[in-house]
């Protein structure tokens, strides 16, 4: 039975700086379940809902479901960040960036559940943004959890225990292909807890307990790592990256070896340096 919930739990007003971006941070790929509207952006967050409506330097936003603190929202969306420090060290690592940076100026680093978000990267392996999606809200209308915002049904983001309850048909009607091992494997051997006990650990030990899941290669690692788990020096490489690594820096070779170029080129911000990239290449530089 589906379970609906539909009481306002709390409205919130976050003030920003002028180059803080909503739209480009929610869009810059880094995050898939995001409903855009005309009143703004509808996005899942833990067990609510948030609608976010930015207004040149506020944040209007109306939590659905779980109550949202200002806190929260704010380290979700990155608003937190020191972006002149980080703009500045990348600035300085290459003058090329500059441009880079300028196109892009706005968008944040966020900081998502990473359960949810390794299986939504687990899902984006050889898929477009727009059938990753698709998959995702499907996975979360089969679980059935959701509310009822302006007239329209949004679901949760399923956590692990709706996920260990799946059956092998409902798994199937995601048509996952060569993923579907991958996921079962994720959501019948991990939970939560397993990115809980790993959150204070070193970059290196991170990264190396995430590659023991199945499915997770390096470039998947590192965007959980970098989305989810605070380490803003990863540095995931896709198609985009790779061209714009070998175009504007003359730099080739495996993703893994672009990865670890990355982040010695660009240090602690890498990560940042990586997200301002692919939105110049995927948006500017066409």
């Amino acid at each position: 039975m589906q379970k609906r919930y539909s009481d306002l739990q709390n409205s919130i007003q976050i003030s920003v700086s002028g180059d803080f971006s909503l739209q480009k941070t929610l869009l810059c790929g880094q995050i898939f379940r995001v409903f855009e509207t005309e009143n703004g952006f509808i996005v899942p967050f833990n067990r609510s809902l948030l609608k976010l409506l930015q207004k040149k330097d506020e944040i209007y936003c109306t939590s659905y479901g779980k109550p949202v603190s200002q806190g929260e929202v704010k380290k979700f969306l990155g608003i937190n960040d020191d972006i002149n420090d980080i703009n500045g060290e990348l600035i300085r690592k290459t003058a090329k960036f500059s441009q880079i940076i300028q196109y892009g100026e706005g968008l944040r680093i966020m900081r998502q559940n990473p359960y949810e978000t390794t299986i939504s990267f687990l899902f984006s392996i050889q898929n477009s943004i727009p059938v990753i999606k698709r998959r995702l809200n499907l996975l979360s209308e089969i679980v059935g959890e959701g509310i009822r915002v302006d007239g329209t049904m949004y679901y949760f983001s399923p956590g692990s225990e709706a996920l260990k309850n799946l059956d092998a048909q409902s798994v199937g009607k995601l048509h996952l292909g060569f993923r579907e091992k991958w996921f079962v494997d994720f959501v019948q051997n991990y939970d939560e807890t397993f990115f809980e006990r790993i959150l204070r650990k070193s970059f290196e030990e991170k990264e190396k307990k995430l590659l023991n899941i199945k499915g997770v290669g390096k470039k998947v690692a590192h965007c959980i790592l970098l989305f989810s788990m605070n380490e803003l020096s990863a540095f995931p490489v896709d198609v985009w990256i790779k061209r714009g690594m070998y175009e504007l820096f003359d730099v080739k070779g495996s993703s893994k070896k672009i990865t670890e170029t990355g982040r010695g080129m660009f240090g602690k911000y890498a990560g940042y340096a990586q997200e301002y990239l692919f939105y110049y290449l995927r948006n500017y530089s066409k």
